[in-house]
């Protein structure tokens, strides 16, 4: 992405979200961020292609210029709703010629995946790998620098969405000025918001949102299975309109300021008032009066997801469960669930300054996958920000290969701290550039092949 900027956007039910952010370090520096809030979304899907287009624009519009950055190519995160996750193991030859692998190899082997799968009405918008196999022998998580004479294998997951769904998102992006560089589902980022040992001993993630619940579980180091439960913070909302008698804006701002999850540590002590839909007069209400009908509402979301959980063969979440999306800043949410199960559970937010809230989880771990392919590819970025760095850039007359995925990259880049670095770019003169496709003239293109 241009001048080592990740921008991420996150399409949800009730707002977008834009986050400008670049590597620092081992983690995340966030030097900028857009919201809007929306409803020409319905459950992650665009309800009203004007209304949705409007709200991009505005979010991306706000983070341009919170950042400073002109943005010209972002990442999109797809919801978990109309997705499915597929394995499939894959591999490449190396017919006994001693080869040391290079991120090309790993990106050959992982495009070459989608020629394995064919299916109507729906598009392949992640392949992450499990594990790599070198010469049948070498289980290993990042194969790049080790020499093979054999063969470089892969076991992958696929994660497949409903192709008009993914085509409409694109559109509605690409026409607010900017061009899609990748699309991450949200069932492969919520890895990122676990620790390693949560991925390994098997975590579940639950993202309740404003009209979506989605759920997600990782075991031994990789995504097991994904899914999505149509209840989520907006029924809260209307259930608590309904008990109060008042409408819905003024509901959703007394569960913002007065809701509970949890009904044994409610306080009745904490009082508010609430104009009433057909009287003149205000009803007074306190906040134990109002968790009543906040638990009933929470606790049937939880018991879905144990649901889903079953229905996916599991039976032991050891690494425990984390809460995350916008509902999480409700109180007792987390004291509910603890409430309901025997593992650990905790509520997950973002660290970045200015990002400190759960409703932003979706969108910092979209840039965490897109810094966590092109390290994995050999797309690097910068390594150090600490001094500012002057960067230079020639043109190298050897051309590397153009990559073959469906997805359009950036230039391999490494940059150190005050160094000068070559950029080799893919079938580049030095004064005629051809333009490559974007990944919507990609994918429309395939619509009538």
């Amino acid at each position: 992405m241009e001048e080592h900027y990740y921008v991420a956007i996150d399409i949800g039910s009730a707002s977008v979200k834009v986050v400008v952010g670049e590597k620092f370090h081992n983690g995340i520096n966030v030097i900028g961020t857009g919201q809007t809030f929306t409803d020409g979304i319905k459950r992650g899907v665009i309800d009203d292609f004007d209304v949705a287009k409007q709200a991009i624009s505005d979010a991306l519009k706000k983070a341009k210029i919170a950042s400073g950055v002109d943005i010209k190519e972002v990442f999109v995160k797809m919801p978990v709703i109309h997705t499915e996750i597929l394995d499939i193991e894959n591999a490449i030859q190396f017919n006994g010629e001693s080869t040391e692998i290079t991120g090309q190899h790993i990106e050959d082997v992982l495009d070459s995946v989608r020629d394995k799968y064919q299916a109507d009405n729906t598009e392949i918008i992640g392949v992450y790998p499990k594990l790599f196999i070198v010469d049948d022998i070498h289980e290993v998580s990042d194969p790049k620098e080790m020499v093979a004479t054999q063969s470089l294998a892969v076991d992958a997951g696929v994660i497949t969405i409903n192709r008009s769904l993914l085509v409409n998102t694109l559109r509605c992006v690409e026409a607010c000025g900017v061009e899609v560089l990748d699309v991450y589902s949200d069932a492969f980022n919520y890895t990122h918001i676990l620790t390693p040992t949560e991925v390994e001993l098997g975590a579940c993630v639950i993202d309740i949102g404003d009209q979506l619940t989605q759920v997600a579980f990782y075991e031994r180091g990789a995504l097991f299975d994904a899914d999505s439960i149509p209840v989520a913070g907006s029924h809260i909302t209307n259930d608590v309109a309904q008990a109060l008698n008042t409408s819905y804006d003024k509901a959703e701002r007394i569960k913002e300021q007065y809701g509970h999850a949890f009904y044994d540590n409610a306080s009745e002590q904490d009082v508010f008032h609430v104009t009433q839909n057909d009287k003149e007069e205000e009803a007074a209400f306190n906040q134990k009066e109002l968790s009543d009908y906040i638990e009933a509402r929470v606790e049937e979301i939880y018991e879905e997801v144990f649901e889903l959980l079953q229905e996916m063969g599991i039976d032991k979440v050891n690494g425990g469960f984390v809460i995350t999306g916008g509902t999480a800043n409700m109180l007792g949410i987390k004291d509910l669930l603890q409430d309901m199960v025997n593992e650990k559970v905790r509520v997950h937010i973002p660290t970045q300054m200015g990002i400190r809230k759960p409703e932003f989880s979706s969108a910092i771990a979209t840039i965490s996958s897109g810094i966590n392919f092109d390290e994995l590819l050999d797309y690097v970025t910068i390594n150090n920000h600490e001094t500012p760095v002057e960067e230079q850039y020639t043109v190298s007359e050897e051309k590397s290969k153009p990559a073959k995925g469906l997805f359009k990259r950036k230039n391999q880049v490494n940059v150190e701290s005050g160094e000068t670095v070559t950029v080799k770019s893919d079938d580049i003169d030095e004064e005629v550039k051809e333009e490559q496709p974007g990944l919507m003239k990609k994918i429309m293109k395939s619509l009538f092949e």
